[in-house]
């Protein structure tokens, strides 16, 4: 673990003294924190005291899907910071209450003495170069094979790789040597010692592939895994992606995280409309733990669905158009493209060009509370930036639900009960209130 400056050391003394005794930072050592921690908060360089929540770092953080999951939907506190490069989704995450450091996160030094205490990391990369959505770039197999052997040098930089290991017939996992009876090959001090390279020149390896976003899947193995070498107490990541991501990259992400003696690695595609969200958004959410735990496997069932139309308040029998008027197939009497569909079932995706749909019996078009609603955020939400910028981060957050039920086995709670409770107030009380009334009651 890298340790702090003279000075910087005795600032953190004199900080956990006055916190010990219920006081603030003392004014002439907060700004020797400040320096030195940025820009991660200045008290996030102190140990915590008992009874203070876990610290968890968010990536790619967006709006606010993962906090509020946490936050509001299963009412557990945590000392959370997202980075998102974002500056209308950080403007929005911190108008909710959430704190964000708008920055590349590329950027950033995942070894930063500042992030010493952290217990978790939630990553949810860009997924355009994936998603049907999108190019499919991510697809291409000369793609797929820079970042998977990008992947598996995070291992070998963080100083995880057993000094004696083998790959299996398959080629593509990390064991103990058979003829290691003490089993060093992949635990205790058997690793061989780091490689040398930094963060930075890991992420260069994967600098040739076609579209730049393509690389940041990197960092959901890089960060988890360079906080453990840097001794940080990291008990468990979270990662939501495309359902599309390839299977040998997640693959090759499991193998990093148990050769690096992460004991349980999952991997699950989630429809969010299954767990009572009134919009489709079919999603792969990744955990990994270096604790197992019958709790981190704990699942929420499928929940009763909701319908766009209930949701919203549209009386039945609605259809949405998504794509204008377009040419009319003339076998089918249905205009080419598929381009409506009935409110009385789950809407599709949204996407940022969800700003267009409009209700075909009077044109009427979504508001952003309204886009923020069907994926399961509250309609007063303070979405903020223009139309256009607050439909893209509604299109590209996480829900909160689906980050509740993904998170409820390692954060605890009753998490089924509190998700159909979340459900129920937010859509239920649109049938039992006016707009007006919603408001008043939120």
């Amino acid at each position: 673990m890298r340790t702090l400056p003279a000075k910087v050391q005795t600032a953190v003394h004199v900080a956990t003294l006055a916190r010990k005794a219920g006081l603030p930072i003392p004014t002439k050592v907060l700004p020797v924190l400040e320096e030195a921690a940025a820009p991660w908060p200045a008290e996030w360089l102190l140990a915590p005291l008992p009874g203070d929540p876990i610290r968890v770092v968010e990536l790619f953080a967006g709006p606010g899907g993962w906090s509020e999951g946490i936050a509001t939907v299963l009412g557990v506190a945590v000392d959370s910071v997202g980075v998102d490069i974002s500056p209308d989704a950080c403007a929005t995450a911190r108008k909710a209450g959430h704190r964000r450091i708008c920055a590349d996160i590329t950027t950033l030094d995942p070894e930063h003495i500042a992030l010493r205490h952290t217990v978790a990391v939630i990553i949810s990369p860009p997924c355009p170069t994936f998603s049907p959505a999108g190019k499919l770039s991510g697809l291409e197999q000369g793609n797929i094979q820079i970042l998977g052997d990008a992947i598996t040098y995070v291992g070998e930089t963080a100083g995880y790789i057993p000094m004696e290991w083998h790959h299996n017939n398959e080629g593509d996992g990390c064991e103990c040597d058979p003829d290691d009876p003490d089993g060093k090959g992949c635990h205790g001090d058997g690793f061989a010692p780091r490689s040398g390279a930094t963060w930075d020149e890991v992420r260069e390896m994967a600098a040739d592939v076609s579209d730049p976003r393509i690389a940041l899947m990197l960092e959901v193995a890089i960060w988890p895994i360079a906080l453990q070498a840097a001794g940080a107490p990291i008990r468990w990541m979270a990662m939501e992606q495309s359902s599309n991501l390839p299977e040998e990259i997640l693959e090759d992400l499991s193998v990093e995280f148990e050769c690096a003696e992460w004991f349980y690695t999952s991997r699950e595609v989630l429809e969010a409309a299954d767990y009572g969200l009134p919009s489709r958004r079919k999603r792969v959410y990744m955990i990994a733990s270096r604790r197992y735990s019958p709790t981190v496997t704990r699942r929420i069932r499928p929940l009763p669905a909701t319908s766009m139309a209930q949701a919203l308040g549209w009386e039945p029998g609605e259809r949405v158009n998504t794509r204008g008027n377009r040419p009319v197939d003339p076998a089918t009497g249905r205009a080419k493209g598929g381009n409506t569909f009935s409110a009385d079932g789950p809407s599709w995706c949204l996407t940022g060009k969800s700003r267009t749909w409009k209700r075909e019996s009077d044109g009427y078009r979504l508001t952003e509370a309204e886009a923020g609603l069907l994926v399961g955020f509250r309609r007063s939400y303070p979405w903020q930036g223009s139309r256009s910028s607050a439909f893209q981060q509604a299109a590209d957050v996480v829900s909160p639900v689906m980050a509740a039920i993904v998170l409820s086995g390692v954060l605890g709670g009753l998490g089924e009960a509190l998700v159909r409770d979340y459900l129920a107030q937010l859509y239920d009380m649109d049938d039992m209130l006016t707009r007006d009334d919603y408001e008043l009651a939120t």
